[in-house]
Parts: C-alpha cells; sequence; structure tokens
C-alpha cells in the first residue's frame, strides 16, 4: 500500500507541476526565512553563556535620584564597589573590573620595532584596563600564557590572536615588549580572539596594577567610569544579594549623597542578559534588543503562516478536482482510513521536498545574511553546535509534522467523509464552507501582508527621519584624526604648528582640536551648580573640552552670548593652591569663561538661554571651579536620536590637551589632500600613528542595528509579500480553470474583456477592504510601540496606513488581471468545446 500512496502522491505531483511548483517553492521559502531567524535568534541568545560560570556572573550597573536624577543609568560604577562587595558580602566569592584605557589616555599608540627594523605604529581602539582576576572569572582561553598571573604584574599586557599577528606576524608574542605611548608593556598573555557573541570585545588588556597596585581604586567612590562584575558563590540568591545592595551603597556613599543632595543604587544585572535586555549609558558596545529579537520571530511566524495558508488554500482547491477520485475510490471500497493516509502522504512528500529545500536556501542564504548583519553567525553557530544540536532539527522536524497536518487534515477528514454519491455529482464544489474557508484563509493573509508592509514603511520613514535631522551640527566633510598620544612639553607649540601648516592646504577649510567629537558618548561627567546654591544642589553634566574652532567647525550656532576666543583658556591649579579671591574670581586673569548648552540651562533653572549669561556657576573639573557663562551653544544631538538631549559644560582647556583634530574639507582632490594631512601630522607628531575616519561615517555607526533591523524586515516583508502572490497567482489559475465554461458563456452574451477582469478582480478588491479594516488597529498599535524606542522620532504619517492597502491592492489586482486575461481574450468556441 505504501508503493500505492507514494506512486500516487507522485504521480498527482507531475501531473499539477505549476500547482506543485507554487506550493514547494512557496512553503520552502516561508521555512527558509524561518529557519534563518530561528538560527539568528539563537545566535542573539547565546551570547556569554560560553563562560564557565555565566550564570553566576553578574554586572553591577548604578542608576541615580535626587539632583542627579537627569542622569542617565550607566552600565559604569565606582571602582571601589566591587572590591567592597568581596570584603564585605560573603555570598561575592570574586570580582574584577574594567575600565577603558582612554579614561587615562588620549589616544593608545601602539608600536613594535625589531631590531634594526621599521616600527608597526598603529592606534588601538579597544583597550581595557582589568584586574588580574579577569582572567579567572570570565572564560575568554588562552592560548599561552598563565590566566592567573597574566595581568599580575605592572606594565602587563594580553592580547589576541589577532593584534598578535598584527604586530609579530609569525613569531611568537609571548614575552615580547610593545610600546603603548612609549612606555614598555610585556606580552604576558594571547587570547584566542573574542567570540562574536560576547558583549566584551577587546583587543588589549592592560594590567589595573599599571596604575600604582592591585588595590588601585579600592576607597574610590566619586568616579562611576569603572566596569564591575562579580561572581557569586554556588547556589547563592541573587535576590538576596540584591536586597543588601541599599545598606552596602548607603556604608560607603552616605556622606556623599548628603553633600551632594542626590541618591545612588545599583543591582545585579546576569550578564546573559547584557546583550539584549541592557540599553544603559557606557555600554562596552552596540548591543542588541530583545525587541528587535521579538519583532523578527513574529515576522519569522508571519512569513511561515503566510505559506501554510497558501499551502492549505492551495492543496484543498486541488484537492476538490479529486472529489471524483475519492468517490470511485469509496465505490471500489476504500475505507475511510485509507482515504486519510492517501490525503497525509500527499501532503508528506511535498512537505519533505519544501523542508530539503528549505535547508538548502538556508545554508545558502546565511553568508548574505551575515554581510547584512554584520555578525559571524556560521562561525558562532559552528562554536556552538547549533548546527548539529538536538533544538534545530526538532524545530526542522516541527516545520515538517505541522505542515504534514495543516495541509492534509482538512482535504482528508473532509473529502474522506463525503456521501460518494454526492460527491460523484460535485455537489461538493457548490458548498459554501470551502469558499468561505478559503476566502478566511486569503483575508488573515492579507491582513499580515498589510501589517508588514506599514512595520516596513515606517522603519524607512524613522530611519530616514533618523539619517536627515538636523542634529545641531554638520558631520558632512569633516575627516577626524586621533590626537597625539605620544608628546612633550612643547605639546601646544606642536598643535599651533600643525593647525597652521594644516590650513594652508587649499582643501582645508577648518581645523579644530576637542577632548570629543559630535556623534561619541561622552566619557567626562561632573558636577555643575549656581554659585550662589548649596553644593547639594549640584547636578551631573557632561565636560567637553573645546578650542575656539569648534562651534564654527561643525557648524554649530549659539542661542545666547559669544563663543570662546584664545583668551578664555581654563585656568586649573593644584589643590591647595589659592587663586581665587572669596568671590570666586581668579587672582590672576580675571574669571574662568565657559559655555553650556541649551538643555543645561534649562536643568540650572534659567528659562531663556540670555539668562544664564554671565551667570557665575561651580563646576567640577577634577576639583571644583568659579566660572561664567559666556555663551549657551544650541542643544545638538551628540548621540542618536534614541537619546534626549545631554546636559554639557564647554571649557577651554589651557594647555591644549585634546583627544580628537577634526578637519573640514573641500573634498575634491580628496586622496592628494589626505596624503598631504598625514605627512603635516608625521612631521608635527612624529612617533605617532596617523589615522583618520569620516564623521559621518562615524555617525551612521550609531544606527547600523537598527539599518541592520530595516534590511532584514524590508527583505522579509517582500519574500512574505512574493509567497503570498504566489499563492493568489496559484488560486487565480484554479478559478479561472474552473469558471472556463461561464466565461465562454458570458462572451455569447455579449460580455466584454474588461467585464470578465472586473468579474475576476472584484472578489480581491472586496478581501483587500475587508483585510484593511481589519489591521488598522494593528497597524496603529505596532507602530506606537516600535516607536517609543526613539526619544525623538516620527509621527502618525498617512502613508502607513493608506500606502499598504493600496500597494497590496495594486499587486492582486495585477496578479489577477495577468491570470484571468488569457481567459477573457480566448474565443468562446474553445471556452464551451469540453463538458
Amino acid at each position: 500500500m505504501l508503493r500505492s500512496y507514494f506512486i500516487v502522491a507522485w504521480r498527482n505531483l507531475l501531473r499539477n507541476k505549476v500547482f506543485s511548483l507554487i506550493n514547494i517553492s512557496g512553503l520552502a521559502i516561508g521555512l527558509a526565512v524561518g529557519f534563518l531567524i530561528y538560527q539568528y535568534v539563537q545566535v542573539e541568545l547565546s551570547y556569554d553563556r560560553f563562560h564557565k560560570n555565566a550564570d553566576r556572573i553578574y554586572r553591577l550597573p548604578i542608576s541615580y535620584s535626587g539632583s542627579f536624577s537627569s542622569l542617565r543609568s550607566s552600565a559604569t560604577t565606582h571602582p571601589a564597589i566591587g572590591p567592597m562587595l568581596k570584603a564585605d558580602l560573603p555570598e561575592v566569592e570574586d570580582f574584577t573590573r574594567l575600565v577603558r584605557a582612554s579614561l587615562f589616555i588620549p589616544a593608545a599608540t601602539v608600536s613594535y620595532a625589531k631590531e634594526g627594523g621599521t616600527p608597526v605604529i598603529f592606534n588601538e581602539e579597544k583597550v581595557y584596563m582589568a584586574d588580574q582576576s579577569f582572567l579567572t572569572l570570565f572564560t575568554f582561553p588562552l592560548i599561552k600564557g598563565d590566566i592567573a598571573s597574566a595581568l599580575k604584574e605592572p606594565k602587563s599586557i594580553v592580547i589576541t590572536e589577532t593584534i598578535a599577528e598584527k604586530y609579530f606576524g609569525s613569531e611568537p608574542a609571548l614575552g615580547k615588549v610593545l610600546q603603548l605611548n612609549q612606555d614598555d608593556f610585556q606580552v604576558t598573555g594571547v587570547l584566542q580572539n573574542i567570540p562574536e557573541n560576547s558583549h566584551l570585545k577587546f583587543d588589549m588588556l592592560l594590567s589595573f596594577s599599571t596604575l600604582g597596585s592591585d588595590k588601585w581604586g579600592y576607597d574610590i567612590w566619586t568616579w562611576p567610569e569603572f566596569y564591575n562584575y562579580v561572581l557569586l558563590t554556588p547556589g547563592t540568591d541573587p535576590k538576596a544579594v540584591e536586597a543588601k545592595l541599599p545598606g552596602f551603597m548607603k556604608k560607603y556613599l552616605g556622606k556623599i549623597w548628603e553633600e551632594y543632595k542626590f541618591g545612588s543604587s545599583s543591582y545585579l544585572q546576569p550578564i546573559t542578559d547584557i546583550h539584549l535586555k541592557s540599553d544603559l549609558g557606557l555600554e562596552q558596545d552596540i548591543n542588541g534588543s530583545e525587541r528587535t529579537v521579538y519583532f523578527l520571530t513574529v515576522l519569522a511566524l508571519f512569513v511561515l503562516v503566510i505559506a501554510w495558508i497558501n499551502y492549505v488554500n492551495l492543496s484543498t482547491a486541488k484537492s476538490l478536482e479529486r472529489s471524483k477520485e475519492v468517490g470511485l475510490r469509496k465505490v471500489s471500497g476504500a475505507t475511510k482510513r485509507q482515504l486519510i493516509t492517501q490525503f497525509f502522504f500527499d501532503a508528506f512528500l511535498v512537505n519533505l521536498l519544501a523542508v530539503i529545500l528549505a535547508v538548502g536556501l538556508l545554508v545558502v542564504g546565511i553568508p548574505y545574511f551575515e554581510n547584512i548583519t554584520g555578525k559571524d553567525i556560521s562561525g558562532v553557530l559552528e562554536m556552538t553546535g547549533a548546527w548539529y544540536s538536538f533544538s534545530f532539527w526538532s524545530i526542522v522536524l516541527a516545520a515538517l509534522a505541522i505542515g504534514i497536518l495543516v495541509v492534509g487534515l482538512y482535504p482528508a477528514l473532509l473529502l474522506s467523509s463525503f456521501n460518494p454519491a454526492l460527491v460523484l455529482k460535485g455537489k461538493f464544489y457548490k458548498s459554501r464552507s470551502g469558499i468561505v474557508l478559503r476566502k478566511g484563509l486569503v483575508v488573515f493573509q492579507y491582513v499580515l501582508s498589510i501589517f508588514l508592509i506599514a512595520g516596513t514603511i515606517t522603519i524607512y520613514r524613522q530611519l530616514t527621519y533618523m539619517q536627515e535631522t538636523d542634529m545641531g551640527y554638520n558631520k558632512e566633510q569633516v575627516l577626524v584624526m586621533r590626537s597625539a598620544a605620544i608628546y612633550d612639553s612643547t605639546y601646544s607649540s606642536q598643535i599651533e604648528y600643525f593647525k597652521n601648516e594644516l590650513l594652508q592646504l587649499p582643501a582645508v577649510e577648518q581645523m579644530t582640536a576637542s577632548g570629543e567629537i559630535p556623534g561619541h558618548a561622552i566619557v567626562g561627567r561632573n558636577t555643575i551648580r549656581k554659585a550662589a546654591d548649596d553644593p547639594q544642589d549640584g547636578m551631573i553634566t557632561y565636560q567637553f573640552s573645546i578650542d575656539d574652532e569648534f562651534i564654527s567647525t561643525f557648524g554649530m550656532s549659539l542661542a545666547a552670548g559669544r563663543n570662546f576666543n584664545g583668551n578664555d583658556k581654563f585656568i586649573f591649579y593644584s589643590r591647595g593652591e589659592n587663586l581665587l579671591t572669596p568671590d570666586g574670581y581668579l587672582v590672576r586673569g580675571g574669571q574662568n569663561k565657559i559655555m553650556i548648552n541649551e538643555y543645561l540651562a534649562e536643568q540650572l533653572g534659567f528659562k531663556k538661554p540670555e539668562d544664564a549669561l554671565h551667570q557665575i556657576v561651580k563646576v567640577r573639573l577634577g576639583q571644583e571651579y568659579a566660572a561664567e557663562v559666556v555663551g549657551v551653544v544650541k542643544n545638538h544631538h551628540q548621540v542618536s536620536l534614541r537619546e534626549n538631549y545631554e546636559p554639557i559644560v564647554y571649557f577651554y582647556p589651557r594647555d591644549g590637551f585634546c583627544s580628537y583634530f577634526s578637519v573640514r574639507l573641500n573634498t575634491t582632490e580628496l586622496g592628494q589632500t589626505i596624503s598631504a594631512i598625514k605627512e603635516l601630522y608625521v612631521n608635527a607628531f612624529p612617533a605617532n600613528a596617523f589615522e583618520y575616519f569620516f564623521l559621518d561615517d562615524h555617525f551612521n555607526n550609531q544606527y547600523k542595528s537598527d539599518l541592520q533591523f530595516g534590511i532584514i524586515f524590508g527583505i522579509f516583508t517582500v519574500l512574505a509579500i512574493v509567497i503570498a502572490c504566489l499563492g493568489l497567482f496559484g488560486l487565480g489559475v484554479f478559478a479561472v480553470t474552473q469558471r472556463t465554461k461561464e466565461i465562454g458563456i458570458r462572451k455569447v452574451l455579449g460580455a466584454s474583456a474588461s467585464a470578465i477582469l472586473v468579474l475576476f478582480s472584484k472578489d480581491s478588491v472586496l478581501l483587500v477592504i475587508i483585510s484593511y479594516v481589519i489591521s488598522l488597529p494593528l497597524i496603529y498599535l505596532g507602530i506606537q510601540n516600535w516607536l517609543k524606542n526613539f526619544a525623538f522620532h516620527i509621527g502618525m504619517e498617512w502613508q502607513m496606513f493608506v500606502l499598504p492597502p493600496l500597494f497590496l491592492l495594486a499587486i492582486s489586482v495585477a496578479t489577477i488581471f495577468f491570470i484571468s486575461l488569457r481567459a477573457a481574450l480566448m474565443s468562446p468556441v474553445i471556452s464551451l468545446r469540453h463538458e
């Protein structure tokens, strides 16, 4: 019997080649999308789970209240919190701290030279300082060196395989000496390259003891720029530890809270939650989004449901043609069980072919998907064994089983239950139940398609808005270089020389030196208050060192007051050095000058920007200084539109210290201009590495994950519409075939070709209208929910509600028109020739 079932099923596939191709290809595309997103979601969920003690490792973020409540919660906290937690709480087995090296140095210029060879020099971005316990608490495999002692001694450095090859080539790296800003660091360990699915991305680790001792920072509670991680003892309830944190924080920070009238709190954040569930300030890297994973999962289900609906509709429609076959089989003695088995076997064969094709599409599609997402999905799948995991292949088998049941169940049970006499008379064709079911499924399919089209339009509009919105500065044609990390007492004059020579180049319009650049998260922050206010009323502000060319170079504007000039250089003094008169003025050179942005002026209580001018404020830059506000800078988006404006104080450093040189260019002859800039840079700052990027490229990196999500969503929406069109095409062909005789009679009675086309199109139009009405509230809620991710976003626009149904209607009508045109133009003689 099985051989008979197979032969019948195979012949049925070959007899209906068009329907078989539509069914198998549509279902295969839907399954491939589902499998691909499943693997992508598995990669996103796998972050940081490769650590041996991942279930016991927690990060300690910090949140603020009181006068600091406007400050965003941060992934970093005080350097003392980890050590003191281990000292005070027996539940804490170990701790480790991590901090960006850029907190201490303007740039990390790393070099290595063989004896008598040319030095290899690069600026490195992913350089951190870490405790000795970092490599034992986390599981980053060390290829060379000793895990327990690699970060113990001062001036020790641990590097990745890629960095080892970059500087040493094929030579052994262990024991070699790298120069970091002309300081010697010995390579004490070589790590495997950091896995893609790690929230920690670094190339170099410097020993914390380089700062002075391995216990550096154990008593510092006023520098919240350090990442702290703790390892809890086995069996510890993290909630019990969190319950002790308020008392712990008060013990060490209580006096500081009272002095500055604010509060702070911390909590245990599982490292396995960081990638998808954390969106804090000063994250180590751009994290993923749990919401994105959710949306993509729903999208995969939508595409798969659309494919299954096509399958049900087409299989049911074609099963109706086999109603006489069913009748003959029953008259010949076939049992209901045998009929059901035949239909299920047909479904099994189609689904099996679709699953095989889907797995092939998945293998072919992953490299293209990696290009879109920028993730090494294959590498993670290989590392985690996801390709061979029971969960993946159980999903494949589940999809096969569901497909067989969904497609085979309805025609099998329904047709096998009919009276043979009625079936042989074709009475089933007149059944309203089959028609209503198919139309209902088409409506559901249309609802999903309209929703996906609306989502694609919304994402495109928001991304366009983010890229085209005036950020408060001009990011075009700005070349940015890291400033010199290796310098001496002539640094200020070197900068002046570089600037003067640079401005002689025809393509260079302006140049500025600054501590930060727009589009980059500001690390430095401290407090500010009105001079007359109590110290407890201070509020957190971000600190931004700029020169007098910064505002014009970046095309920024002032809301009130004036820009800096060369006489506004901020005068820093040593602790205990009395340079202030009782009213806060400097004994030499008048009052320090600062600028603030509009948002900070508002936070300080000034109703208008003009009200802030010439006011004396106390700003803490290491220690507290009195300063006069000479200008209010119009708000600009320092980071992406996901975030609100930030309070910023601008000051002009006396010694010219900066982290970046930014040059506005006339981009004609760009290659020659960059070569000339490099030559000037090397002459002005010998032994430093010249590296650059363009600000607009750097800016667009902020929206990298959003752009990737938009592309993925758009591609899968197109695939969903293609699958829907395949089903519509199949149903249209079936409808035209069934009504060929009716078309012939109508034409004999005088119906025109256009009337025939309208006859076949009106049902589709009606179904689209019904689908649109149903989808409206879904569109509204979905759009509203997604836009909440952005502090600045578009509103509800007409395109989101009008274009999706029009687009779907155009596709539907075009598909039906294409199918029915041939039938409408066919001679009635041919249409009526056959019974």
